[in-house]
């Protein structure tokens, strides 16, 4: 009997690694290869973690399987796909290029760091979502560093309140009169801004950047009015840049990472082709047909999960009915001694209400919009919001 072609796993983040757990778990007997230029990392201790000292090599992705049920090409990158053949090109570090064909394709190449596109040198400008980024920004972060971060999402937000604690002078400029307040609605960012603030945290909103100033590094930022800010640390937490160049030519629609059907099979081709994790743009049946980008950890592992078991059902001729993919998504933050916990969508939401609040600021918060509760946000609350993933599964 002629070997079959593997499952390709393009994409070795908790989306890529819990697809293929899925894959086996749900009897495909097939090889599984997945490639990545990257080692797996247990991404939220990058922002969490791995600035609170020397960031070593020990921030492993947990596993729910054993490793060696897998075949690993560390190191490679996929530069290009034909879908419709089911081949990807491949290449080396070395620049080595290869062509692999597929019988079945899991697309789970996940993000990069935005930079942002104004004058001035992009060396100095320093980002957050890998180790690696980890181990180039943490030495910088030293007492008395003047470190300016542009943006003020979670990104943002964590590396001010880590550096802060380490003994930097932190600016942030934001283009938001209210950090944090596009995700979690201006109450709740406010309530956390005050806490940068008494930390000593600068914040300068509604401000944009215009130009990086320094020639062979960048050693500034000049702002729309005009002020230009001296930096020894500039970091950029301004978004992110989907990895869909390799999918160029194939007819999928990539406006905005790869537009899925709710069952994650990537529209526009007939190949056995699943999307999962931040690079997927997808319906969610708990808060209907509208399709979204959610980057939150939680949410990639769970259309990992999805995307694995619903390739698996194909692949294997089970015969079994696909499910649309449901799940409530979720994400934590800490930032000083806050614990922030979310469930759900807070920003779809019309209507932002603060039902329980105390002093210190710690509270929790609902969310809804005309459907009823979309999401609900806790600030040292985190036994309590518990509560509301059941509600908001109960939305399907």
């Amino acid at each position: 009997m002629p070997q079959m072609n593997p499952v390709v796993v393009v994409g070795t983040g908790i989306a890529g690694v819990r697809a293929a757990e899925a894959l086996r778990a749900h009897k495909y007997l097939g090889e599984i290869l997945l490639i990545s230029p990257e080692t797996p990392c247990y991404r939220p201790a990058v922002s969490k973690e791995a600035l609170k000292e020397a960031p070593s090599d020990g921030f492993e992705l947990p596993m729910k399987r054993k490793s060696d049920e897998f075949t690993w090409l560390l190191g490679y990158s996929v530069q290009a796909s034909h879908l419709d053949e089911q081949v990807v090109q491949v290449i080396d570090e070395a620049g080595n290029a290869s062509t692999l064909n597929f019988e079945g394709l899991i697309i789970a190449s996940g993000l990069r760091p935005r930079h942002l596109e104004v004058p001035g040198t992009l060396n100095g400008r320093l980002s957050l979502r890998t180790l690696h980024d980890a181990q180039l920004l943490e030495p910088h972060l030293t007492p008395g560093a003047q470190v300016v971060i542009i943006g003020s999402g979670f990104i943002g937000c964590e590396v001010a309140a880590l550096a802060t604690q380490r003994g930097c002078a932190v600016t942030v400029i934001s283009p938001e009169r209210v950090p944090l307040s596009s995700a979690l609605g201006e109450e709740v960012g406010q309530r956390i801004a005050a806490k940068h603030r008494s930390q000593g945290v600068e914040f300068l909103t509604e401000m944009s950047v215009q130009s990086f100033g320094g020639d062979h590094s960048a050693t500034s930022v000049r702002l729309n009015d005009g002020s230009e800010i001296i930096a020894d640390v500039i970091v950029e937490a301004v978004g992110s840049v989907a990895n869909t160049e390799w999918l160029q030519g194939n007819s999928l629609d990539l406006s905005n990472g790869v537009l899925t059907d709710q069952f994650l099979r990537a529209v526009g081709t007939n190949a056995s082709v699943r999307v999962c994790g931040d690079i997927a743009r997808h319906p969610n049946a708990l808060y209907g047909p509208t399709v979204r980008r959610i980057e939150h950890w939680t949410t990639a592992g769970d259309l990992g999960t999805h995307a694995g078991r619903s390739l698996a059902k194909q692949l294997t001729h089970t015969g079994e009915s696909e499910t649309p993919f449901a799940a409530v998504p979720a994400f934590w933050s800490d930032q000083y001694d806050l614990q922030i916990q979310s469930f759900g969508l807070p920003s779809i939401a019309t209507e932002v209400a603060v039902i329980e609040s105390d002093a210190d600021g710690n509270c929790i918060t609902e969310y809804s919009d005309a459907s009823g509760l979309v999401g609900v946000v806790g600030i040292n609350r985190t036994s309590e919001v518990a509560r509301y993933r059941t509600l908001l599964n109960a939305r399907i």
